[in-house]
């Protein structure tokens, strides 16, 4: 029997079959997209953002075939084809094949066993659709477009924007590359466009010549778009860059909803600019627009607070076991947080407003320990 696969990732050989190594790349590839993501039309924007094509021939009087974006039918064919697992299917049964394996049959059994528990869950329950209304309008300050992408955590699907260049080219490290929790980032993005169409004059400024009888039915349209989708739905791009984002609306989608002609818009009313911060505590990431709010660290603050009063005992003559029975708590704790009461009062004051140096928690000071000189603790802990 001679298998013929729909897919050119094997070759001809004899009574058999050779592997073609490039082909069987692009499908070991979707392979993988499946196995991290589990849904096929994830894989198939995946493929598309990483460039994988099918296989280009040129056949007969020069007509050229394939070479074009996977779609979702033919991504599930490949995934479903016993054949790139070194077996053959024949009259609905599978059997082992004389052919080397692309995919580790493991691999494909377990990829099997997903396909048939989606389409069974898809029969059975009504799935809402995750959507990520920012995705093809969000870039970074190079250029590089800001692609969907998710994780899970306990069961919970995370979801996220991050540069291309993350997923076009995994080999390298790109340190300068954003990764952004989508929720967080489409909520101040459309508070943003929220509060541009909340003011009282943005009708007059949106619409050149516009009549007063006007100005009330307009900014009434304007002020109506209140929900995060309805905001997203009206940006045509948006830029981040460290430290600011720049947001583009839609003059077209604009004009729908003024209900004027295009020509009337005030294309420099169209770019909204904010200061943008990032502040991080341990794993978790937090996004302003503006100024970042002041972050007090309660744990922090409370340690530096134990810390001078256990100061304060070892002046009087007390030793770090008479504290810790004091105290309720062990001698090695006492040595640890007791440092905190040597930092510096500016260092101090910073913490006390919630203004220090990102990454300095009552973990770091306790692991790194506190220099007993207060510019070399400048030099490690407060703001560049």
């Amino acid at each position: 029997m001679k298998p013929t696969p729909r897919f050119g990732a094997y070759e001809a050989d004899g009574r058999t079959l050779k592997i073609n190594v490039d082909e069987a790349k692009t499908i070991r590839a979707l392979y993988e997209l499946y196995l991290e993501h589990g849904l096929i039309r994830v894989v198939k924007e995946r493929a598309e953002d990483l460039g994988l094509r099918s296989r280009r021939r040129v056949r007969r009087a020069g007509r050229v075939s394939g070479g074009t974006a996977f779609d979702r039918g033919h991504i599930h064919h490949l995934l479903s084809n016993p054949i790139y697992a070194g077996r053959i299917r024949h009259k609905g049964q599978v059997y082992e094949g004389q052919h080397s394996a692309i995919v580790d049959p493991v691999i494909w059994d377990k990829v099997q066993q997903t396909l048939k528990d989606g389409a069974a869950k898809a029969r059975g329950t009504k799935r809402k659709a995750i959507r990520s209304p920012l995705a093809g309008k969000l870039f970074d300050e190079t250029g590089d477009r800001l692609t969907p992408s998710h994780s899970r955590k306990n069961g919970k699907r995370l979801r996220y924007y991050i540069s291309h260049r993350l997923v076009k080219d995994r080999s390298r490290k790109h340190p300068d590359a954003w990764r952004l929790p989508a929720e967080q980032m489409e909520a101040l993005i459309a508070d943003l466009v929220k509060k541009h169409l909340q003011r009282h004059d943005v009708a007059t400024r949106l619409v050149r010549d516009l009549p007063a009888s006007d100005v009330t039915a307009k900014s009434a349209n304007l002020h109506a778009i209140r929900q995060t989708t309805q905001c997203l739905h009206l940006i045509e791009r948006a830029d981040l860059s460290p430290g600011e984002v720049s947001v583009r609306l839609c003059q077209t989608k604009l004009t729908s909803v003024l209900k004027c002609d295009a020509d009337r818009i005030n294309t420099e009313e169209l770019i909204l600019m904010s200061p943008f911060r990032m502040r991080r505590r341990g794993v978790e990431l937090k996004l302003h627009l503006g100024d970042a709010p002041s972050d007090v660290d309660p744990t922090l603050v409370q340690n530096i607070v134990k810390a001078q009063r256990w100061m304060a005992m070892i002046i009087a003559g007390k030793t770090f076991t008479e504290i810790a029975q004091a105290e309720g708590t062990s001698k090695r704790r006492v040595q640890d947080i007791v440092d905190l009461a040597m930092l510096a009062p500016d260092i101090l004051d910073a913490i006390a407003v919630g203004e220090q140096s990102e990454g300095v928690t009552s973990d770091r000071l306790i692991k790194s320990g506190v220099p007993a000189v207060w510019s070399e603790q400048r030099e490690q802990l407060a703001k560049p």
